[in-house]
């Protein structure tokens, strides 16, 4: 990803960069990128506009489907931004992990009421160790 001087000293992220990359989110594509190990689990996840000045109280509630050091496969009620960048909260019970930044590839309609949605983290994510668990279910 490509990161730009902004005039507050900091580095934002090229807008260019960001649509060629969701340009090249490609199923094959993405599928050829995971270079880490993806845990099928089941847990509660908690999404919210990343922006504070776009959180208007709503969050969507819904349920991991995979998730690995790199990003994480959701199912919610609605669909997501594709580009847009979310905050993540996972039921700390399932998954240990803080909450986390992460932006979303892709998307698609699986149900008239579910939504699938494929998101990137943002920022390193080291998932707590399963016990050698590949697989744990809230259903």
């Amino acid at each position: 990803m490509v990161k730009q001087p902004q005039g507050n000293g900091q580095t934002g992220t090229d807008p260019d960069a960001l649509i060629d990359e969701l340009a090249e989110s490609t199923p094959e594509a993405v599928q050829k990128m995971r270079s880490s190990t993806r845990l099928s689990i089941r847990a509660k996840v908690t999404v919210e506009p990343a922006s504070l000045s776009h959180r208007d109280g709503r969050k969507l509630q819904g349920v991991t489907g995979d998730i690995s050091a790199g990003g994480t496969q959701i199912l919610v009620p609605r669909p997501l931004g594709i580009g847009d960048v979310f905050q993540l909260s996972f039921d700390r019970e399932m998954i240990d992990l803080p909450p986390v930044y992460a932006l979303c590839l892709r998307g698609r309609q699986v149900r008239p009421d579910a939504f699938e949605a494929g998101l990137r983290f943002l920022e390193h994510v080291t998932l707590p160790d399963q016990g050698g668990r590949e697989s744990r279910s809230l259903l």
